[in-house]
């Protein structure tokens, strides 16, 4: 049975399904979902900033030393990497020379069976959260924008319908449901204005803080403070072989589907302690510096280069993608500090 079977199937026995239950079956089914073969990576369908280089990676590692002092250097440390894809990530930052090296314990979450094949052999790969984490950083990079979420669209009157997906005629379709229940917690002027609500990007932020007992949480993504006051064009998106496009319902299960993060609706479980754009994060975090240093090493080996040279030069490329503020740079840190 074809993931397209798989949905009718359900819609006919149970009806019209929310949209974020339609996201669970066009990215997380087993083996027809879009990331049981797709996802991030140059040969892929889209580009995160792990797979821009190892600089990110680098970068990261000083924000785990500085996480772990600012703790008073336990001789136990964890870095939980939710959403960790292929391993990308897991291995630009055990290859960087950390001063909490010896204590650090990574655990990469990623619930792809697929994906979990290619990760480094020094992390702990589980397939969601553990119960608690006494001291260190949980890390999500562009995983809440994927969340399954559901889509609402604004009425003359106030009221809000809920965009379901049904079956008309055999083609997957949408259908406009009255539901004020789980409709955001605000009216809007303009009419047909769709906005997501994502309790699931909510629970995902209450676990963490529940789980973690001492340390940071970090977020990484595309982002708005709020949908009420920041109707944003193209909000839902879809990437397929590094083409964009806002049709979910077409190429089902060949396609990522995301959403622009709203901070607000994460206020709503705990306010950021820290809101930054990418591109400020990482300088404040020493990227200029680790920049010179490779400019000069390539300076160095330019007329022999090894390994580390080639790199030195790709991390010059690599630190004006991750700062480009029409890219990856406008993207969002929120940091939270979880101290018990």
């Amino acid at each position: 049975m074809s993931l397209e079977q798989k949905i009718k199937a359900n819609i006919r026995e149970d009806g019209a399904i929310s949209f974020s239950e339609f996201m669970k079956f066009a990215l997380y089914d087993e083996t027809e979902g879009f990331y049981s073969h797709g996802g991030a990576g140059r040969k892929k369908d889209f580009i995160t900033s792990p797979e821009v280089g190892p600089l990110f990676g680098k970068i990261i590692s000083r924000a785990i030393d500085k996480c772990w002092i600012e703790f008073g250097k336990p001789s136990h440390f964890t870095f939980l990497e939710c959403g960790a894809g292929s391993g990308t990530l897991a291995k630009s930052i055990l290859r960087s020379q950390m001063q909490c090296k010896g204590a650090l314990k990574y655990i990469a979450v990623e619930s792809s069976s697929q994906q979990i094949q290619t990760h480094p052999a020094a992390v702990q790969t589980l397939s969601s959260m553990p119960n608690e984490i006494e001291v260190g950083i949980i890390f999500a990079n562009e995983l809440l924008d994927n969340l399954p979420f559901d889509i609402f669209e604004s009425q003359n009157d106030g009221s809000w319908l809920e965009v379901k997906i049904t079956v008309d005629d055999e083609t997957i379709s949408e259908i406009l449901i009255p539901n004020n229940e789980k409709a955001p917690p605000y009216k809007l002027e303009t009419p047909n204005v769709r906005v997501p609500v994502q309790r699931e990007a909510q629970k995902w932020l209450k676990d963490a803080l529940e789980i973690l007992h001492n340390g940071k949480i970090i977020v990484i993504d595309y982002a708005v403070e709020s949908f009420e006051s920041h109707q944003k064009q193209h909000w839902l998106r879809t990437y397929q072989q590094h083409e964009v496009d806002t049709h979910p319902l077409k190429d089902i299960g060949q396609s990522d589907i995301t959403s622009d993060v709203d901070i607000s609706q994460l206020a709503r479980v705990l306010p950021p302690t820290s809101i930054k754009t990418q591109a400020q994060w990482l300088r404040d975090l020493g990227l200029e510096n680790q920049v010179e240093k490779s400019k000069q090493q390539w300076k160095k080996h330019a007329h022999n280069p090894d390994l580390t040279a080639l790199e030195a030069r790709s991390a010059i490329g690599e630190s004006e993608a991750l700062t480009d503020l029409s890219g990856l740079g406008s993207f969002k840190v929120l940091e939270w500090s979880v101290k018990s």
